[in-house]
């Protein structure tokens, strides 16, 4: 079984709209989705716990995305110029948002709950943030 979506493995797949990874893959790597310029939808499984170092960097048809809460690690400039991406969220399982994942995401609402470290980055970070209390 498929562990890991590589390094660069959808890098430039412009036709790319829609993927669903495999219950197996605890990994999406760095630069993973990269430049898939169309992709509108990408379902993560429960199974992913680390989603890599600019592995939806421009990826600027993503409209939303949903974490789940296996997921520990959000990799520096992950999201970053994903300027159709309105909606996340990021669950209390997300303990370290690495520098700049959602740079340039100048529509984007960061759903998460009171108290969570994706509270603490929106902050940090001046991003938009609706909070869900406890």
């Amino acid at each position: 079984s498929v562990t890991t979506i590589g390094d660069g493995a959808f890098y430039d797949c412009d036709s790319l709209t829609s993927i669903t990874i495999p219950n197996s893959v605890t990994t999406i790597g760095e630069y993973a989705f990269s430049n898939c310029k169309s992709l509108t939808n990408i379902t993560i499984p429960n199974s992913v716990t680390t989603i890599g170092e600019y592995a939806f960097i421009h990826c600027e048809s993503l409209k939303s995305i949903t974490i789940p809460n296996s997921v520990t690690t959000i990799g520096d400039s992950a999201f970053c110029d994903c300027d159709s991406l309105t909606s996340i969220i990021i669950p209390d399982s997300v303990t370290a948002i690495g520098d700049n994942a959602f740079w340039n995401c100048y529509l984007l609402t960061i759903q998460c709950n009171s108290g969570s470290y994706a509270e603490k980055y929106c902050k940090e970070e001046n991003i938009k943030c609706l909070i869900t209390p406890d």
